[in-house]
């Protein structure tokens, strides 16, 4: 379950959910996210409780800073400053040091080994006194009943002559949230369903969050969900992975010649229950959905730390000849985001239209960003409908457009990339 705070400053819509942290703690999360300078009065010892999702920067301060005040002073173009203090503003003199650990499962590890190795999950667990979570012949995940354990263990593990890799398990945070439509509705999907003579197919891998049923002209399109994680979450408003799938076959539609296609999209639910997912979990749904046929992978997920572990995996399958699709990120800044950063990936930053190209308020515009792609959909759930917002919808959108330009489900596929670049430059501000 996702456990900290996820602060996403281009759309001004934050997330919590924190069990009782000190104060200093969760600026320290805050820092890390943001890049601002923030200065706390010595002493504090505030502890924080605070569980919400999508509010304000006005509305998430007061619930974030356990009834302390502060002052905000924002800047477009240098370093945005906090206080926190009790009395006054001067009196907050203590610099916060940025969490860089946000988001890491301090007692999950994923160990690979050299090959060559005996990768039996049972006989690794026993060895290194932990619980075996799964393993997918590439690396293991252990888990140890603590946070020491587990730090103990990495030390042992890195000098171990048979392990070729080891790095703790992290967190990706909960994806964007939908904002109820009070008028329109978003247009019909003027797309139809073929095969091709052979019976082959392209299909997309949707690694998200579960995909809720949708309309039969949406339906027709969709492959049976793999549950990477189990359970299912229960939601009246569409799910990420429903905003996504829609996202997904728009863009084959306005790829698709003669507005027909054999393209299929599989989803693959890396949330199930949860909140949050996980490096262990996004990297077996890459590993599975390349096992399985997928040829274009979408990551319409991210985090600001990254993970060798799934950077080797998508070096890997790219290498194979497939497309991983990546979102750039909503924090409106330049940092690397996960797993968009990867040299392997493309990654895709949101425009405001297709048109000009001009950057979103909210999206990342980093060094590592591929394309600029229009980040806003409706989508119709329980007869009411919905806009979803963000560079999630830009990267769904272009893996769509990746294979309706493939006409051929067995065409190579690296010259669609230099395709999609053309339509959808990214310009650097």
């Amino acid at each position: 379950m996702f456990c900290g705070l996820r602060w996403r400053s281009g759309l001004d819509r934050h997330d919590a959910a924190i069990p009782g942290w000190p104060v200093s703690q969760v600026l320290g999360r805050l820092k890390a996210q943001t890049g601002w300078k923030i200065l706390l009065e010595s002493g504090i010892q505030t502890q924080v409780k605070a569980r919400f999702a999508g509010l304000s920067t006005r509305d998430a301060f007061p619930r974030i800073l356990g009834g302390l005040n502060y002052s905000f002073t924002p800047s477009s173009n240098g370093i945005s400053l906090l206080r926190v203090f009790r009395s006054t503003a001067s009196s907050a003199g203590e610099e916060i040091i940025a969490d860089v650990d946000a988001g890491l499962i301090g007692n999950e590890l994923i160990v690979r080994l050299k090959a060559g190795t005996d990768l039996d999950a049972s006989k690794l667990a026993l060895k290194w006194g932990a619980e075996s979570l799964g393993t997918n012949g590439f690396a293991v995940l252990l888990k140890f009943e603590s946070e020491a354990a587990a730090a103990a263990a990495l030390a042992k593990l890195e000098s171990d002559p048979e392990v070729a890799a080891v790095e703790n398990n992290r967190e990706f945070a909960p994806p964007e949230i939908p904002s109820r439509l009070t008028e329109g509705r978003p247009s019909p999907l003027n797309l139809a369903p073929t095969v091709t003579p052979d019976g082959t197919r392209r299909v997309i891998a949707l690694i998200d969050s579960g995909v809720q049923p949708m309309g039969p002209e949406f339906q027709s399109f969709m492959l049976p969900s793999v549950p990477i994680v189990a359970g299912a979450g229960v939601s009246e408003e569409p799910t990420h992975g429903t905003s996504m799938a829609e996202a997904i076959l728009r863009g084959l539609a306005a790829a698709s010649p003669n507005n027909l296609s054999s393209t299929r999209v599989r989803p693959y639910d890396v949330y199930g229950a949860n909140v949050s997912t996980s490096t262990w979990d996004v990297t077996q749904a890459v590993v599975a959905a390349v096992q399985e046929g997928a040829t274009i992978v979408n990551l319409s997920l991210g985090s600001s730390e990254g993970s060798p572990y799934l950077r080797d995996v998508i070096r890997s399958v790219t290498d194979q000849g497939v497309m991983v699709i990546a979102a750039a990120g909503n924090e409106a800044g330049t940092a690397p985001f996960y797993p968009a950063a990867y040299e392997s990936t493309l990654a895709v930053t949101a425009s405001t239209s297709s048109r000009n190209g001009q950057l979103a308020g909210y999206a990342n515009f980093g060094t590592f960003v591929d394309l600029a792609v229009p980040g806003s959909t409706q989508v119709t759930i329980n007869g009411a409908s919905w806009t979803v917002q963000g560079t999630s919808v830009s990267a769904a959108f272009a893996s769509g457009m990746a294979g309706g330009l493939a006409m051929d489900p067995r065409m190579n596929l690296t010259p669609i990339r230099a395709t999609l670049a053309t339509r959808f430059p990214f310009r650097r501000p």
